[in-house]
C-alpha cells in the first residue's frame, strides 16, 4: 500500500509528480476524515443496524472495547423498551431509505451508564444512489445534557414552589414570574398600575413612586439582600430581594421573594393587644390572689375561734349540768326540811292538845308549843318559797342547757363550714395560680406572635 502511494508521488527519476485537482480533493477529504476521527465518535453500521466498525472516540464514549460491539446490533446502546418500540423500527427504515437523521439522543453505555450524544446518522450511497451502509458521527454532550436536566429540574422546582418568586435583570426588567407569584398577583391585580398579563417584560420602575431610589439600591449587589415592607392599597407586602450571579460570578440581576402579609400584620397587632389583656388579667389575678389569701387568713381565724367557742360551750354545758345536779340535791334537802316541818307542826299540835288537857299546869307548855307550831309554819312557808325558787332555777337551767346545746350545734356547724370554706379557698387559690400561669403564658405567646 505504501509502495502504491509512493509510486504516485515519485517518478523513476525521483522527481515529484504533478498533482491533479482530484488528488487535492482526495487529500482534503482524507484530512477532513482524519479531523472528524480525532474529534468525533464515529460508528459504521450495516443497513440492518449491525455494527461494522467504531473509532476510538466512540469506544471511549460508550465504555466498550471494539471486540465487545463489532457484529452486535445498534440496540445494545438503547433502552430495551425503546428498542422494542415502533419508533425505533421506523428510525432504521428511514435510514435504509437513505434519509439522514440528526438529533440529541440518549444512549446506554457499558454498565447501564447514561450517555447523551449530539449525533447525525447518515446513509452512505453507492454510485447509483442506493444506500449501502450508515455512518453515525456523534459528539458526547453528556455533561451538558445533565446540566440542562439539572437546570430544568431546578426551574421546575422554582416554578412549583409555594413561594412568590420574581426575577429582574440588571436593567430592572422583569424576566421571570413563577406560578405562585402569578396566582398571588391575580388576587391584587386591581391594585396594580398595569394588568397582570403585562408584568412579565415590564420594568419595575412602574411600581414605584421614586424609581431612582430603587435603581441606586439594586445597582450595587453589595446592598443586597434587602428586606422591606410596604402597603399596596389595603394590603401589606413583605419583600426580600437577593442578588443573582452567573457561573462566572457576574451580577446579572435580582430575585425577589414576596408575600401578602396583611393578616399576619393584623395578627401581630392583635397579639400586642392580647399581651396587654394578658398583663391586665395577670395583675387582676394577683390582686384576687392577695384578697383570697386575706379571706383565707380570716376564715382560718374564724375556724379557730369557732373551735375555741365549741370547747367553751362544752365546758359551760358541764358546769350547767353540775348546777342541775346541785339543784336536784337542794330539792332533796328542801323535801327533808318540809317533812321535818310537817312533823314538828304535828308534834306542836299534839303538845297543844296535851297542854289543854293539863289545864293551868300545861299553860306555859302550850305557849311553847304554839311558838314551835308558829316556827314550823314559817319553816314550811320558807321551804315552799325556796322550793318554788329552786324549781324556777332548775327550769332556767334546763332552758340554758337547751340553748347551750343549740349554740354548741351552731358553733360546730360554723366550724365545719369554716373548714369547708378554707378548703374551697385553697382550691380557688390553686385555680388562681393556674390563671396566673395562663396569663403569663398569654403574655409570652403574644410576644412570640409579634416576632413572627
Amino acid at each position: 500500500m505504501l509502495g502504491m502511494i509512493a509510486s504516485r508521488w515519485f517518478t523513476s527519476k525521483g522527481s515529484a509528480p504533478e498533482r491533479t485537482e482530484s488528488d487535492r480533493e482526495r487529500d482534503e477529504l482524507q484530512g477532513l476524515a482524519a479531523a472528524l476521527d480525532r474529534s468525533s465518535a464515529i460508528i459504521h453500521f450495516s443497513l440492518d443496524g449491525t455494527i461494522l466498525s467504531a473509532n476510538d472516540n466512540s469506544l471511549q464514549t460508550m465504555g466498550y472495547s471494539r471486540d465487545e460491539i463489532v457484529g452486535k446490533h445498534h440496540r445494545i446502546f438503547v433502552e430495551p423498551q425503546d428498542a422494542a418500540s415502533r419508533e425505533y423500527s421506523q428510525f432504521w427504515e428511514q435510514l435504509r431509505r437513505g434519509e439522514s437523521h440528526s438529533d440529541q439522543f440518549k444512549r446506554i453505555g457499558k454498565g447501564g451508564r447514561e450517555v447523551y450524544l449530539q449525533a447525525s446518522y447518515n446513509p452512505i450511497l453507492d454510485a447509483a444512489g442506493r444506500p449501502t451502509k450508515v455512518v453515525k458521527i456523534a459528539t458526547d454532550i453528556t455533561q451538558k445534557a445533565l446540566s440542562q436536566q439539572e437546570g430544568a429540574r431546578a426551574m421546575n422546582m422554582l416554578e412549583n414552589l409555594p413561594i412568590n418568586i420574581m426575577f429582574a435583570d440588571r436593567d430592572l426588567v422583569i424576566r421571570y414570574i413563577n406560578h405562585s407569584s402569578r396566582a398571588t398577583l391575580e388576587t391584587v391585580g386591581h391594585l396594580l398600575p398595569i394588568p397582570v398579563d403585562r408584568i412579565l417584560g415590564a420594568n419595575i420602575d412602574q411600581f414605584h413612586k421614586n424609581p431612582q431610589h430603587q435603581r441606586q439600591l439594586l445597582a450595587n449587589p453589595n446592598n443586597l439582600p434587602v428586606k422591606a415592607k410596604f402597603p399596596l392599597g389595603p394590603e401589606m407586602i413583605d419583600l426580600m430581594v437577593h442578588p443573582i450571579y452567573d457561573d462566572s460570578q457576574n451580577y446579572i440581576g435580582t430575585m425577589a421573594s414576596w408575600n401578602i402579609v396583611t393578616q399576619e400584620e393584623a395578627l401581630r397587632s392583635q397579639a400586642g393587644q392580647l399581651g396587654q389583656v394578658g398583663q391586665t388579667v395577670a395583675s387582676n389575678v394577683n390582686d384576687m390572689a392577695a384578697a383570697m389569701r386575706e379571706v383565707s387568713v380570716n376564715v382560718s381565724r374564724t375556724a379557730s375561734l369557732a373551735a375555741s367557742a365549741e370547747q367553751q360551750v362544752v365546758a359551760t354545758d358541764d358546769s350547767i349540768q353540775q348546777l342541775t345536779d346541785s339543784s336536784g340535791q337542794i330539792e332533796e334537802v328542801i323535801d327533808l326540811i318540809r317533812e321535818l316541818a310537817d312533823q314538828t307542826n304535828l308534834l306542836a299540835l299534839n303538845a297543844t292538845i296535851e297542854a289543854a288537857r293539863a289545864g293551868d299546869a300545861g299553860r306555859s307548855f302550850a305557849v311553847v308549843a304554839s311558838e314551835v307550831k308558829s316556827l314550823a309554819s314559817e319553816t314550811a312557808k320558807a321551804t315552799h318559797t325556796i322550793a318554788e325558787r329552786v324549781s324556777g332555777i332548775r327550769a332556767n337551767i334546763e332552758s340554758v342547757v337547751s340553748a347551750t346545746r343549740e349554740i354548741s350545734g351552731s358553733v360546730a356547724e360554723v366550724s365545719q363550714n369554716s373548714t369547708a370554706v378554707a378548703a374551697a379557698i385553697e382550691e380557688q387559690a390553686t385555680i388562681i395560680s393556674g390563671m396566673k400561669t395562663t396569663a403569663g403564658d398569654l403574655v409570652q405567646l403574644s410576644g412570640q406572635l409579634q416576632q413572627l
